[in-house]
């Protein structure tokens, strides 16, 4: 076992939790995404020194937007003043354009405020604040009531992240004239997710309209890190509007666009090119939503490169859709082919995705929504989650007895035969400290209830080990278990996932997007739990963050382990076996031992020894070699 050390600290955190029977997702303590980009940025600054001096001719006129589609992490700083929220895509439910602003409990590093997690503690969450906006004069000529300036925005609680509750708020402040800040609005939590709602707030008092007018948002809330979120969108000031107008003539790209493949979200090509048409999802699929007040006939159009060369242009008349007014729909682009690319792995294929209105170019100041850029990723690895964890997973052990076995098996379908060589796992830091509870990582060729299988047979099983918290170019990632045999699997079905002899949640990571530019409720059917009596896939929403590495063996996830020293003893093979085992060398002495340390058979003087009449299991194989030095392997053997 080679495993990144040392292990990172937990915080506690309160216990909310989502719980599905014996399973249960909890909240994150920390932004993993934040962190990565300042590691990857050290030079990085918000707001460079003396780049608005905020005098009359300095700051910003009106119209004022921002729907944070072009933004990515941080807001803008040439609209904004500060950066404490965080700019992404994977914690709204169904936004107005792709990208939102949350707020939550986490500094602008990602981690908590003060460095406390504390349910009983409530106090200033993130705030935005917007730069200065003229509201003194347009041209020379005085902004007066009469000019019906308007402010809106959009919002969302708790979307894909944890919930809020009557403590917690939202609140938006204006500055006067005399500099002094007025509440506005505000909103109290709410315990469940709701739809985006649209707020309008016209300016109704003169001591507004002044040259460094500015607006903010803030939110007082618990002090439970990554959590309690509010989504801000669609952030609009402008004149002359009506508070009966909630409409804007806009159309947009809602969210990222949905993988080109039918069930993962990555997978190895040499594996996708064994079957690609069951693999291929049947079309290009992504949301629009529409801000208009009437129907829209909305044309997408599709630009995909591969290695900069043009790999396919799809769209058109043809693949046009009536959009109703201030709704979405799903669109639909044929499907193009991703056949017969080469190279070397990851395959990259660059998509660019754009809508407008029928052939018309989109001139309004909102058109920046009108396009997105995607890609999609051919690994060595099997993946249904999107590479980013909204909660963590793991065993209820708060309703479960803790003394109970758990276990948790996760299936994938090989394309064909190959080595498995390692299992990468996402580890979160969330609500208990596991730091040091012990679990063994297992893949299973069948589950007993599953698919019609019988009984468990398991292939392998690690040593005991405990959570590593692994960090690569400053963003928590996965962290690598390298199998210490070659695991070669026959292509079909087989599972990854873990034992653990008593109850308690190992927080691992959980996608709460798996299928949802398809499905917002979907969960993976093929993940399964087991503490008492049989497996159950009575699991929530979302996919599990474990994925099976496959082909010869590399490093993974760089810098988040000590590289592997060079195998110094021939490997034993094949592995799993069912008649013969061949040793890659000739020893004078072999045994097997069953998993209770009993010799179960030995040989001499040879290269290879007979296995036909042991029973199904794992074993270990112990060599001797000229310096006498005892050299042990894993073997699974397979009924024949």
């Amino acid at each position: 076992m080679r495993l990144c050390w040392p292990l990172g600290l937990l915080l506690l955190v309160f216990t909310v939790t989502e719980s599905y029977a014996q399973v249960v997702t909890t909240p994150m303590v920390n932004n993993a995404t934040i962190q990565r980009f300042l590691a990857a940025n050290p030079g990085y600054v918000f707001q460079p020194q003396d780049k608005h001096k905020f005098g009359n001719r300095d700051t910003l006129s009106l119209p004022f937007f921002d729907d944070f589609a072009q933004s990515k992490i941080y807001p803008d700083s040439t609209k904004w003043l500060n950066n404490q929220v965080f700019v992404n895509s994977q914690f709204p439910i169904l936004p107005p354009s792709l990208n939102v602003a949350t707020f939550d409990a986490l500094d602008p590093s990602g981690y908590p405020y003060r460095n406390t997690i504390n349910k009983d503690l409530s106090t200033a969450g993130d705030s935005l604040t917007s730069q200065p906006i003229n509201l003194r004069d347009k041209g020379g000529v005085p902004y007066s009531l009469s000019d019906s300036i308007i402010l809106s925005f959009f919002y969302q609680p708790n979307g894909y992240g944890y919930h809020l509750n009557g403590e917690d708020s939202l609140r938006l402040w204006m500055k006067a004239a005399n500099g002094i800040w007025f509440q506005v609005w505000s909103k109290g939590g709410a315990t469940t997710s709701q739809d985006f709602e649209q707020v309008l707030i016209p300016i109704r008092d003169a001591n507004f309209l002044h040259a460094g007018f500015q607006f903010m948002f803030t939110t007082f809330t618990r002090q439970v890190g990554n959590a309690n979120h509010w989504h801000v969108d669609y952030v609009f000031l402008d004149e002359k509007r009506k508070v009966n107008e909630a409409y804007y003539d806009d159309y947009a790209i809602q969210g990222q666009p949905a993988s080109l493949l039918k069930t993962f979200w990555s997978m190895p090509y040499a594996h996708f090119s064994v079957n690609p048409s069951i693999h291929e999802e049947d079309a290009v699929y992504f949301r629009v939503s529409n801000r208009f007040n009437v129907d829209k006939n909305i044309q997408p159009s599709n630009n995909v490169t591969f290695e900069g060369d043009l790999l396919a242009q799809t769209g058109g008349s043809l693949n046009q859709k009536n959009l109703v007014s201030e709704s979405s729909l799903e669109f639909n682009l044929p499907k193009y082919d991703i056949k017969g690319l080469s190279g070397d792995e990851p395959i990259v294929i660059n998509r660019t995705i754009s809508v407008r209105e029928d052939s018309k170019i989109n001139l309004n100041p909102f058109r920046v929504n009108d396009t997105i850029r995607a890609t999609q990723i051919f690994h060595d690895y099997y993946a249904y989650d999107d590479g980013t964890a909204e909660r963590g997973f793991g065993f209820d052990q708060n309703t479960n007895p803790s003394n109970i076995e758990g276990q948790i098996a996760y299936g994938f379908d090989l394309a064909k035969e190959d080595t498995l060589y390692a299992i990468g796992t996402f580890f979160n830091q969330a609500v208990y400290d596991v730091s040091r509870r012990r679990f063994k990582l297992r893949v299973w060729q069948s589950l007993a209830g599953v698919d019609g299988a019988s009984q468990d047979i398991l292939l392998h099983e690690s040593d005991e080990m405990t959570p590593v918290y692994s960090i690569a170019n400053g963003r928590r990632t996965f962290t690598p278990y390298y199998l210490d045999t070659n695991l070669v699997l026959p292509a079909g079905k087989f599972y990854i996932g873990w034992f653990q002899s008593e109850m308690f949640n190992l927080n691992v990571g959980w996608d709460m997007n798996f299928g949802n530019a398809r499905d917002p409720n979907k969960k993976n059917p093929n993940l399964y739990a087991k503490s008492i009596g049989a497996w159950s896939n009575d699991v929530p929403q979302g996919t599990l963050m474990m994925r099976p590495h496959f082909g010869s063996e590399r490093e993974l996830y760089a810098s988040v382990y000590s590289p592997k020293a060079k195998e110094e003893h021939p490997k034993i093979y094949p592995n799993p076996a069912t008649e013969v085992v061949y040793l890659g060398a000739q020893y004078d002495e072999v045994s097997l031992y069953n998993l209770s340390g009993v010799e179960v058979l030995r040989a001499t003087d040879t290269a290879q020894f007979d296995i036909s009449g042991i029973l199904p299991g794992i074993y270990y194989v112990k060599r001797a070699n000229d310096d006498n030095e005892q050299i042990i392997s894993k073997l699974v053997i397979l009924a024949n």
